[in-house]
């Protein structure tokens, strides 16, 4: 008998963890092209957690899987495609509880974006997340007169903003549409970083074992001693990552001394990821000074867009477009979950997210794969916030 009260105890100590009665984490989402497209599906299928949601230059929610072919949903005409039927799909999923309630969305801010010239994501398709969203009840804020193609805008680096930069699909807009979007996200009340000088990134950027965080063993946190128990785990599952031009120096994540390359976990836990589901290896996640030090902070997913994997690009998406200086200014987390391109198993040739169903005929539900894992990695993040601010 008192072994089953040991064990509801346990499972009532997590569970408070997770959900308790203290106000949450304000987490929100936001992505480039297919990273767009899998920023409404994250949005839209677990509404009850994430409360905002950025599209830069993707197709809305359920385009590829509506009965449309992915071309008409980049290319259009738009005319074509039916804000009524992606609408209805939202509510079937919901009808059998793939996806929480769409009402939690009203009120969310949504901010979209679509250059003039970007010819792969036809501007017209991509402004029909407007119309979803609006009839959703969301906030929406609309960014359509910019003359961008198709990449991310940024105010110093990158490509001439109306060409296409196939490099890394990042341009030199002249403007910060990281800061743009994050502040509606976050209601309109963030620092702006300097334009004129560099902000100075004294946070943590790390490297982590995306299969650990999906599949984090929440048995850790309900262990006597929490924090030591965590911070043997962080250490086996994340390591400090310093790109070429860093400028600031790095230490441990919540004073812990960290390893500094990925060659100790690779021979320890760097798990074979699971090919079904597309993901890379490891993402990256960069936690701004004070949150590194265990205060509260926020959480903002940041999804590249294809060929813009760290497979392909290294770290210019999680490090050029512009999220890290507004992280750090604000006390946001930044996750930065990674896919891979692959020739087969599944098919996904150009590394981009899962907008049309090529890891599962439900890639727009809660028990897709794709988002079932980022999910995870969200989770696996406020646990490890949630375990060292109670202990600090």
């Amino acid at each position: 008998m008192s072994t089953i009260f040991l064990d509801t105890a346990i499972i009532l100590l997590v569970v408070s963890l997770v959900t308790g009665s203290v106000p949450d984490t304000h987490i929100t989402v936001s992505g480039i092209s297919s990273g767009g497209a899998m920023a409404t599906q994250l949005h839209i299928g677990f509404s009850k957690d994430i409360s905002g949601c950025g599209i830069l230059a993707g197709p809305p929610f359920y385009c590829g899987g509506s009965g449309m072919t992915t071309a008409l949903c980049m290319t259009g005409p738009a005319l074509l495609i039916s804000v009524t039927v992606l609408e209805q799909k939202i509510k079937y999923y919901r009808l059998l509880d793939k996806i929480d309630d769409p009402v939690n969305i009203k009120g969310d801010p949504v901010y979209v974006f679509s250059g003039i010239y970007d010819k792969v994501a036809y501007p017209g398709v991509v402004k029909l997340n407007e119309q979803l969203y609006s009839r959703l009840g969301a906030t929406v804020k609309t960014n359509f007169d910019m003359p961008a193609h198709h990449g991310f805008p940024t105010e110093n680096f990158g490509a001439k903003c109306s060409t296409l930069n196939t490099a890394n699909y990042i341009n030199n807009c002249n403007f910060n549409l990281a800061y743009d979007m994050l502040n509606h996200l976050s209601g309109g009340s963030l620092t702006k970083p300097p334009v004129n000088s560099k902000t100075p990134l004294v946070g943590q950027m790390l490297m982590f074992d995306q299969n650990a965080f999906i599949n984090f063993p929440l048995s850790l946190a309900a262990e006597e001693n929490a924090k030591l128990s965590m911070s043997e785990w962080i250490k086996n599952s994340m390591y400090l990552y310093t790109p070429e031009d860093w400028d600031w120096p790095t230490s441990g994540l919540f004073n812990l001394t960290m390893p500094k390359s990925s060659e100790s976990l690779k021979t320890k836990t760097i798990t074979t990821r699971s090919y079904l589901s597309g993901f890379d290896d490891e993402g990256f996640v960069y936690f701004p000074s004070a949150c590194a030090n265990g205060e509260k902070c926020s959480i903002h997913v940041a999804l590249h867009g294809c060929q813009q994997g760290k497979s392909v690009v290294g770290d210019v998406f999680a490090t050029k477009a512009g999220y890290l200086e507004v992280a750090e200014l604000n006390n946001i987390i930044v996750i930065f979950p990674q896919v891979v391109k692959s020739l087969m198993l599944p098919t996904n040739p150009m590394g981009c997210w899962d907008w049309w169903g090529y890891s599962s005929i439900y890639y727009a539900t809660q028990s897709a794969p794709q988002m079932s894992g980022v999910k995870n990695m969200i989770d696996t993040v406020r646990m490890i916030k949630k375990v060292f601010a109670a202990t600090n």
